[in-house]
């Protein structure tokens, strides 16, 4: 798939959702069979989220590998590594852990995302520069929710640094990060949340939002005017709830197929 010879790649944020069943899978769908499902759904990209929770283990991402089949993944960075002076053993643990999805070519990314109090300063920038010299395998995408990183003179260092930063769809609200397409490591990686406006309510995330075609096609229009500086387009779609990211990313799939 792509736009203007850019090679498009267009998935959701993980798989093993339990309302996926019912919506996007058969409602007695086992969870180990979801995987099937979306490999079924020939959409060509995953985003891998279980390894920001858990240190990946090589035999288990070889086993997703096979089953994926030539879905490319990016891979979600383990949150113990987002931090100032992560642990070594810990760094060579991940690395040692994703190694399979490497070697296949099946990797494509690493996502690191963090908390939206991360907020912009040269402590924290350096935090940013230390991730992208212990992780030089893989292009390495940062998603900051934060407005204060959202300023020329931070987008100017992450393309001097060839630090993916992600571009972002969510709810309007006061020191959330703007929506801006950019392209900042030769590649453009698209995050949907949707537009639920409890997104953000206590401590808990809701991502119930069922996208537009017009939507859709602002995306597709949005990436078709990137395209001329990227080497790879990414589309993660974070509305996972009632199995809304599977269904979007399908049309936006066959929308950028048909050149509508």
């Amino acid at each position: 798939m792509e736009i203007n010879n850019t090679p498009v790649y267009a998935g959701t944020s993980g798989y093993n959702y339990e309302d996926w069943k019912g919506t996007f899978a058969p409602k007695d769908t086992d969870n180990y069979d979801l995987l099937t499902h979306y490999k079924a759904s020939n959409l060509n990209f995953l985003e891998l989220t279980y390894t920001f929770y858990r240190m990946p283990i090589a035999e288990k991402i070889a086993g997703i590998c096979d089953r994926l089949g030539g879905i490319k993944l990016s891979i979600r960075l383990n949150k113990s590594l987002m931090r100032k002076k992560p642990d070594k053993l810990e760094i060579e643990s991940f690395k040692e852990g994703i190694a399979p999805a490497i070697e296949r070519g099946t990797a494509v990314a690493l996502l690191a995302d963090f908390h939206h109090l991360f907020s912009a300063s040269r402590e924290n920038f350096d935090i940013l520069l230390e991730l992208k010299e212990n992780f030089k395998d893989l292009p390495l995408f940062i998603e900051l929710t934060n407005s204060t990183w959202h300023k020329e003179k931070y987008y100017d260092e992450f393309k001097a640094n060839q630090i993916g930063i992600c571009v972002i769809d969510g709810p309007s609200f006061r020191g959330f990060a703007p929506y801006r397409p950019v392209c900042s490591n030769g590649g453009v990686y698209f995050r949907l949340y949707g537009k639920d406006p409890l997104w953000l309510s206590g401590t808990n995330k809701f991502l119930n939002y069922d996208y537009s075609d017009n939507e859709l096609k602002r995306f597709m229009n949005d990436a078709r005017d990137v395209s001329v500086m990227a080497k790879n387009i990414f589309f993660s779609f974070c509305n996972v709830e009632n199995g809304y990211a599977p269904k979007n990313a399908v049309s936006l799939k066959n929308m950028i197929e048909q050149g509508l």
